[in-house]
């Protein structure tokens, strides 16, 4: 009776683990983001940048149309900003961490649409600044080092065959924190927001 038992709890416990595995999904993408300097300074013009990014995804589904996203990212982010005829462009390297709910359609053929929503946790890498007219003034870092965003979007799921899947979505980001630090800019100030909001259209595989 005791080797039933055993043998039992081991079928258990095997399918339970099967049944995550299938619940797990592993995937890459990569993505394009038009980056933009959002400011509320009254005096500032603002622009955009076409920029690239890749990553990773991890998503578990926890319910038979729900899942949580989560992963690793590598992008890039940043805008112009102009104040008093003096143009500054940045860029910057971020490594972010997203966390999401995904929420799933039924499928309808192969095609399962979805929409998804959460925040991200960000690091910046690296940054390059330029100035026109061009500066001489030795700066030190003008972009911080931590970072958070809200993002929403929606995509489409594409059936491969067994897990596999293609994925396209597109998100909007919002940063919930300032991204430049007005103390190294005589030109900013804190009573203002400078922050790298972006939209990003990502294409990528499940497994």
């Amino acid at each position: 009776m005791r080797i039933y038992f055993y043998a039992a709890l081991l079928l258990l416990s095997s399918g339970t683990l099967l049944a995550q595995e299938r619940n797990f999904q592993l995937g890459i993408i990569g993505s394009s983001q038009l980056s933009y300097l959002n400011s509320n300074q009254g005096n500032a013009n603002t622009g955009s940048a076409l920029l690239f990014g890749f990553g990773g995804l991890a998503e578990y589904s926890f319910a038979d149309r729900y899942a949580f996203t989560s992963g690793f990212e590598y992008l890039n982010r940043g805008g112009s900003l102009e104040i008093n005829d003096t143009t500054t462009d940045y860029r910057a390297g971020f490594i972010q961490i997203p966390l999401q709910i995904k929420m799933r359609t039924r499928q309808f053929g192969y095609s399962t649409y979805f929409a998804e929503m959460g925040f991200a946790i960000g690091f910046e890498t690296g940054e390059e600044v330029s100035w026109d007219p061009a500066s001489s003034r030795d700066f030190g870092s003008l972009i911080s080092l931590f970072d958070a965003t809200f993002r929403i979007g929606m995509g489409m799921e594409y059936d491969l065959g067994g897990q596999t899947k293609l994925l396209g979505r597109l998100q909007y980001h919002r940063a919930l924190t300032d991204n430049l630090l007005s103390d190294e800019d005589p030109r900013l100030s804190d009573q203002f927001n400078y922050r790298f909001d972006y939209v990003s259209l990502s294409v990528g595989i499940l497994f």
